[in-house]
């Protein structure tokens, strides 16, 4: 076993999953609510209806969790990557012949069903394994990608959808899906370091500072296990307000244009506060590290309601870029906290139920959010709602902090 002197293979690794971050995260998900308004006028759906197709894609993106790891420890997991990028890419090609609400349905499960193969809890098992030094740092860069990639592709596929239509539109997502894969299923690479013959990054001096070292059998029903899935479920039920910010320009007579904008730039502020909570964790530990995103994002969502109410556009613009901090939390913060509260062997364990329940939150909140509008003609009521389960979050890690050092004691 060895040690690279220049470790350019682990941030080569790092390059690769940055794809199927993008990928799985950042064209599948982050992208969906461009479609919400076009299809659903074209077609006659209501927005919430319509919506619910991403719901069941990020439901399917969650179940997953519950097979990938396993499947990971008993085929090569490049058969894996292929099946997934296979389905999630032709369920989202034939979306642009689809003209009926069930079929939408069933291909946004199979398009979430393929992503999973490729999503956050693949993606941070293999960061876990190959990084011991510098994790928060690479899992944070890792992530960030998903944020960029619908920054990028948001505008990108709202442009398409203005020249060529919708269904043009989905042609490209698959196809920018597919390209994202590629690179992770062409080089040569392992899940583990190990397999390779080498260390991880940091080789055996990976303690985080501050942190206690969790020890013992990982058990489910622990008071701060089932605190912090909890406030995974609220923390995440916030992020579906982003997708909905092209029909919130368009409710407080803006345009479309700006919504789009202020959706890209959320992705913006997603990949700069997902950069910000990696150095923090290294530096000052993944719990103090969410704290500040979680009164960032506070300070975000009241920038919201009063630039609403204003229908002042640039200051619609800062607060989505401050809201952009609600992914930094769901996307990289669970996981930090989970590697931090039950240890790099319970790890997997943790998080696939953790990545579940955030996936499931933000899944659930775009057509209940959606509805709300149906059914109010008002977004903002969202935005007071989400301030509230800000307040739950911070009591709820509190608990968490003070439970964990009792249930798995160094």
């Amino acid at each position: 076993m060895k040690s690279l002197s220049k470790p350019s293979f682990h941030w080569s690794v790092v390059a690769m999953l940055c794809g199927l971050s993008a990928s799985s995260i950042g064209v599948c998900i982050n992208c969906a609510g461009v479609f919400y308004t076009p299809v659903s006028d074209a077609l006659g759906f209501l927005r919430g209806s319509f919506a619910l197709n991403a719901t069941l894609a990020q439901a399917a993106v969650s179940l997953s969790a519950l097979f990938v790891r396993r499947l990971m420890d008993r085929f090569s997991y490049k058969r894996i990557l292929l099946f997934g990028m296979v389905l999630a890419a032709g369920a989202t090609a034939l979306m642009s012949l689809s003209r009926n609400i069930w079929l939408f349905y069933l291909l946004g499960f199979l398009r979430g069903l393929g992503a999973g193969c490729f999503s956050s809890v693949p993606v941070t098992i293999v960061l876990t394994s190959w990084f011991q030094k510098r994790h928060g740092l690479a899992t944070s860069v890792t992530l960030s990608f998903s944020g960029l990639a619908g920054a990028v592709c948001s505008p990108l596929f709202t442009k398409c959808i203005e020249i060529l239509g919708w269904q043009a539109a989905y042609l490209l997502t698959a196809g920018v899906m597919a390209a994202l894969v590629l690179p992770a299923l062409l080089a040569p690479w392992a899940v583990t370091p190990q397999r390779m013959g080498l260390l991880p990054y940091g080789g055996r001096q990976g303690a985080q500072k501050g942190a206690f070292v969790p020890q013992g059998k990982f058990r489910y029903g622990t008071v701060s296990f089932l605190a912090l899935c909890l406030m995974a479920l609220l923390h995440t039920s916030i992020a579906g307000i982003a997708q909905h910010m092209p029909g919130f320009a368009e409710s407080i007579a803006l345009t479309a244009e700006t919504g789009a904008l202020m959706m890209s730039l959320s992705m913006v502020g997603n990949i700069a506060t997902k950069l910000l909570i990696g150095l923090l964790s290294d530096r000052t530990g993944p719990v103090k590290a969410s704290v500040v995103m979680i009164f960032l994002n506070a300070g975000a969502l009241g920038l919201c309601i009063v630039g609403g109410r204003q229908a002042n556009a640039p200051l619609l613009y800062l607060s989505s870029f401050l809201y952009g901090s609600v992914y930094s939390v769901g996307a990289v913060g669970f996981s930090l906290l989970s590697r931090r509260f039950f240890g790099v062997e319970n790890y997997p364990k943790a998080y696939s139920v953790l990545s579940i329940l955030t996936t499931m939150g933000s899944a659930f909140s775009q057509p209940l959010i959606g509805y709300l509008y149906d059914f109010t003609g008002s977004y903002l009521p969202m935005f007071w709602i989400a301030l509230s389960f800000h307040a739950v979050d911070l009591g709820l890690l509190a608990l968490v902090c003070h439970r964990s050092k009792k249930e798995y004691r160094a």
